[in-house]
């Protein structure tokens, strides 16, 4: 099993006894009848469902977009003097920066490369820069070691004028990577431990076999490095925080400099003059500690009064007060953006000149009122929909490919997420920058997975402050967390990792060190929490339609249960999904040729899972191609379900896919695009269940009987501020009825009613339960349809000279002259066993219908199978899919029969529940089954 099976198969520990159930919503049942009808049916508009329909949509986006990505501010002369390194000797060959590779665990990469200065102003500073470099950089300059950073994704510099020179100068850099915390795999395949904080989802490189999968932690500058002359006394960052502006400022001489500041703040965006020569003396009050009498003798002719503060050697910061209640607020819709323009002076006269875009915005999670967690941008509630990701935009910014970077968000907003979860790391700043500017809100995670190394406490604490000082410009980053996924304890080595009382201090130590630069962030400390509660919002993966039944069983999820969480809070999902295989096209121009030999097998793809995991949904499939439409059918299946499960339930704040977008072919094919910008049936099943007003149509039956009571449950789910009274009318062939008006709430889920019909067949029939949403002036909001199957009545055999032997448990059995060994199903019991074997029993069936089936006893779908069986000289009549003793996945048997001493005899380990049509015509059909 690979790793992130094991990780699902080991399910969710935690204290239980600090957790309390989440059940589905109760409310009274109102009950449309659907009468025939002979009215018209309503027009609705074909929802968008194909590539061409979203090209054109994204063309029409790119241009609404285009007003919010200008420049309108004044022009202002802040740029330094710089020059970009690009051409470099890594390990004796010749590279362009940007670069990163393949070195995992413990590697050493030796830059090397020269620039050159005309000549040397004392006056000025030099200083060597980098937006990044993973993982631990030790940086000389001119053979002097002029700094050390650790870390991947914080920018850093180092002051080198002491050993600056005229003409050329070297650079040398050596980078040393190594394994993780939660240990990776080198290119030999060993696995080990190191000392590395890292997560998952970097960037990758063009490599089949390890660097298309982004987990592997490889390494290199991946970001600019440039060197930059500065005056002595400059602007290092500016943050405007809720009514005060944060000015840092650098020193780098050991005498105190007075200074004072001349501001502007310009729309960007737009056109606003909001301040202009705004000037600011640096002042602060006189005052001495409580008790200090020595002190407040000395200072007593200056108590009360206010001085100049100066800026002294290195880091000064200069809070400005600053009302910024009365600016354009930036929104999801709106993204109003500043510009904030800085002149530094010392003794009146011009040192520096800094400007930075920045946004107002006030998100915050409401932690008095119960439940606890709600989100709020501006004062309005916001639920955070949305996705993963995996590489794809810091790919763009690394090629820097900024039109594809604006594409990639367009599409995200194009499919109504207004979030994406940065997942498990913090990316460029041009990310941030670019959803700044469309915005899309993100969250950004500290890299952790896992566990975190108990002798790197201090470590993980800076580097929490690096990711806040790295997003805190941006108000499109709303949200940031602590840990993925972390594991009872420690991940089984609490030699080496933080325990859980541990890990709790540490994420109040980050949270200190976060609030020091940013008091209003809101923090989630987990995203996955396998070792719950925190003291935080609740948030749990959960994949029951991948890794089957991983988290929760699909048939609780679709009935409107969760996990077990803390009471009265709010709770997120931060990642669910399935896999979709990569489109035909990439396969053959991109796949190395050995994963498409005939016959093709899935398996041959190098980290996908389709190969093992397929036999919970679908059947196997006979060639490439019917693997790729199996695959992705099941993956927009998997997507609908359960998303609109989570738009169901009220109290589900946040969720994402995972995952968005993939950064190389068959990357991690949960995404619901490929690397091509081809979206997948998933993207559109998606793009339905986020409308911001959404109508959800639920049922636990898929099939019924002719003439029993059909009934459809609808919910108006709306994720917007604005309430509104609605009415729903449903159609099923020449059927129809309506609600009378609802008052759908704001920001809530409403439930409308069921719809309930009968429908007399002679032949399996498929019908389209079809529910419109109209607003109170009659117009056609939103519409969904639920296709559901009919059957009609047969008689079924009620005796049967066959042995029928049902439900074994697991052990080993004698039956019919053969061993029978049962065992459970490898990866919880599923819902789907496949009827492809061509046997007679089998043939009048499709190759859904032995799935998702009704449980009559609890009124909910339940599993169709417990346990597998392996029976040599059996005929298999349904199989599934199990491990064997060696961990490999390969089909099993569920159902077959042998003839033994002239007697039939059939072991069937599905639930046939006969409330469901197919189950009674196929216990009918082994009942009557001959030679």
């Amino acid at each position: 099993m690979d790793f992130f099976a094991n990780i699902a198969s080991n399910g969710v520990g935690g204290r239980a006894e600090y957790l309390v159930k989440n059940e589905p919503q109760e409310h009274k049942t109102t009950v449309i009848e659907l009468k025939k009808s002979d009215l018209a049916p309503i027009f609705t508009k074909t929802k968008m469902s194909s590539k061409e329909e979203l090209y054109a949509a994204l063309a029409v986006q790119r241009e609404a977009y285009k007003p919010w990505l200008s420049d309108l501010a004044p022009a202002f002369d802040a740029d330094r003097a710089r020059i970009y390194i690009k051409n470099c000797i890594c390990n004796g060959k010749p590279i362009t920066l940007p670069y990163y590779g393949d070195d995992v665990g413990n590697s050493l990469q030796v830059y090397e490369s020269t620039f050159t200065l005309e000549n040397i102003d004392a006056a000025k500073s030099y200083y060597i820069c980098f937006k990044g470099a993973d993982y631990k950089a030790v940086v000389y300059i001119n053979d002097r070691c002029v700094g050390t950073h650790e870390g991947f994704f914080a920018p850093f510099e180092f002051n080198f004028s002491d050993v600056v020179r005229m003409g050329e100068n070297t650079l040398k850099v050596e980078l040393y990577n190594d394994y993780i915390y939660m240990g990776n795999r080198n290119r030999n395949g060993q696995t080990f431990e190191g000392d590395k904080l890292y997560a998952a989802t970097g960037l990758g490189w063009d490599d089949p076999q390890l660097g298309w999968h982004h987990c592997p932690p490889g390494m290199g500058i991946y970001n600019d490095v440039y060197v930059e002359m500065r005056s002595k006394l400059f602007v290092k960052d500016v943050f405007v925080d809720e009514n005060v502006i944060k000015v840092t400022v650098i020193n780098d001489e050991y005498l105190p400099k007075s200074v004072s500041f001349r501001i502007g703040i310009f729309g960007q965006n737009f056109v606003e003059t909001v301040a202009k020569n705004m000037v600011f003396y640096p002042k602060t009050e006189c005052t001495v500690g409580m008790g200090d009498s020595l002190t407040e003798s000395q200072q007593k002719a200056n108590l009360g009064k206010l001085f100049d503060i100066y800026a002294e050697k290195g880091e000064n910061v200069f809070e400005i007060p600053f009302d910024t209640d009365k600016l354009k607020k930036w929104t999801t819709d709106a993204p109003y953006l500043y510009q904030i323009q800085i002149e530094l002076y010392h003794n009146d006269a011009l040192s520096d000149c800094y400007k930075s875009q920045f946004g107002v915005r006030k998100f915050v999670q409401d932690t008095e009122n119960t439940p606890k967690g709600m989100f709020y941008l501006n004062g309005e509630k916001i639920r955070l929909r949305g996705a993963n990701t995996m590489g794809f935009e810091q790919q763009d910014v690394m090629r820097e490919d900024y039109d594809q970077l604006i594409d990639d968000i367009l599409l995200a907003k194009l499919c109504n997420m207004n979030f994406l979860r940065l997942t498990q790391r913090p990316v460029q700043d041009k990310v941030y920058e670019y959803c700044d500017k469309l915005g899309m809100m993100t969250q950004t995670d500290l890299p952790l997975f896992g566990c975190m190394r108990r002798s790197k406490f201090a470590e993980g604490v800076r580097q929490a402050e690096e990711m806040e000082l790295l997003v805190r410009n941006h108000p499109c980053n709303v949200l940031i967390t602590y840990i993925n996924e972390p594991f009872p304890n420690a991940n089984n080595k609490p030699h080496r990792h933080m325990k859980r009382a541990e890990l709790e201090s540490f994420f109040d130590a980050c949270d200190r060190a976060v609030r020091l630069h940013n008091p209003s962030r809101v923090i989630k400390h987990i995203d996955g929490d396998y070792d719950p509660p925190c003291e935080s919002m609740p948030d749990n993966h959960c994949y029951p339609m991948w890794y089957n039944g991983h988290g929760i069983d699909i048939g609780l999820l679709h009935k409107g249960y969760w996990l077990p969480t803390k009471p009265n809070w709010y709770y997120g999902c931060g990642e669910y999904g399935a896999e979709g295989l990569d489109f035909y096209e990439v396969m053959k121009n991109d796949y190395p040729v050995q994963w498409l030999r005939e016959p093709f097998n899935p398996k041959n793809i190098v980290n996908a899972q389709t190969a093992a995991f397929h036999y919970f949904f679908y059947d196997t499939c006979d060639d490439i191609h019917e693997w790729i439409e199996k695959s992705q059918a099941h993956q927009a299946f998997a997507t609908r379900i359960m998303t609109e499960a989570f738009r169901r339930d009220p109290k589900m704040i946040s969720s994402a896919i995972h995952l968005f977008i993939d950064a190389w072919p068959s990357g991690w094919m949960k995404t619901i695009m490929d690397c091509k910008r081809n979206p997948k049936s998933a993207y559109f099943a998606y793009r339905d269940a986020l409308e911001p007003v959404m109508l959800s149509l639920r049922t636990d039956r898929f099939t019924y009987f002719a003439d029993e009571e059909i009934r459809v449950e609808a919910y108006i789910c709306n994720d917007t501020n604005r309430g509104g009274n609605y009415q729903v009318v449903f159609e099923a062939e020449s059927l129809r009825g309506k609600t009378d008006t609802i008052f759908g709430k704001a920001s809530d889920v409403t439930y409308a009613g069921d719809a309930v019909f009968k429908l007399a067949c002679k032949e399996r029939t498929h019908i389209k339960v079809k529910a419109i949403l109209l607003d109170d002036q009659g117009t056609v909001i939103t519409h969904n349809t639920l296709t559901l199957v009919v059957y009609p009545r047969r008689e079924i055999a009620q005796n049967t000279d066959n042995e029928i032997i049902m439900m074994l448990e697991p052990g080993e059995y004698k039956i019919a002259g053969e061993t029978v060994r049962v065992k459970p199903c490898g990866m919880l019991p599923v819902h789907f066993v496949s009827r492809k074997t061509g046997h007679k029993a089998v043939q009048e069936f499709s190759e859904r219908d032995f799935s998702y089936w009704y449980d009559e006893k609890l009124n909910m779908i339940t599993p169709i199978c417990y346990n597998t069986f392996e029976a040599p000289g059996f005929t298999p009549i349904l199989t599934g899919g199990n491990m064997d003793d060696n961990g490999q996945w390969h089909k099993v048997l569920i159902c077959a029969e042998k003839t033994f001493e002239g007697k039939k005899y059939i072991i069937c380990n599905a639930d046939l529940r006969t409330e469901n049509p197919v189950a009674a015509y196929f216990l009918d059909n082994l009942r009557r089954l001959e030679d």
